[in-house]
């Protein structure tokens, strides 16, 4: 039970904060484990976060450094983990990143929609939106 405080204390800390790429890598990283996930109202809290997070990228001029790749490649993978614990409310909050026409956002969408995991939740739904990704075909992402 004290576990779960300290994360929901977590998760009320990250929801309002702005800091660094790195930070917030870090944040999400931390977040986005499957068994912290267990929970709807936590999966649904951080997939806010990372609405959040994926928003902040576009106002970023500088995209060049290692620690915005760094941020890129940590939301490569966490939104896939965020939405496979959460699957009507994930798909919902991608679509609107996956519609995107930044292509930062465009390559964080290819990645996640190439992990296992949301394969296993919704096959064709991930062949869609690989197509409006620009893919033919799964195997293409």
């Amino acid at each position: 039970m004290k576990q779960l405080e300290q994360y929901r204390a977590v998760l009320r800390t990250l929801e309002d904060w702005d800091s660094f790429l790195l930070e917030k890598r870090a944040a999400a990283a931390a977040l986005c484990e499957p068994r912290l996930l267990r929970r709807r109202e936590h999966a649904e809290r951080v997939l806010h976060l990372l609405d959040q997070i994926t928003a902040s990228l576009l106002g970023i001029q500088n995209r060049k450094t290692d620690d915005f790749r760094t941020l890129r490649q940590g939301l490569g993978y966490c939104w896939s983990v965020a939405t496979a614990a959460c699957p009507d409310k994930g798909k919902e909050t991608l679509e609107k990143w996956l519609s995107s026409s930044d292509p930062d956002v465009r390559w964080i969408m290819r990645q996640n929609l190439s992990k296992n995991r949301l394969l296993r939740m919704d096959p064709a739904w991930v062949q869609k939106w690989a197509v409006c990704l620009g893919r033919n075909s799964l195997s293409a992402l």
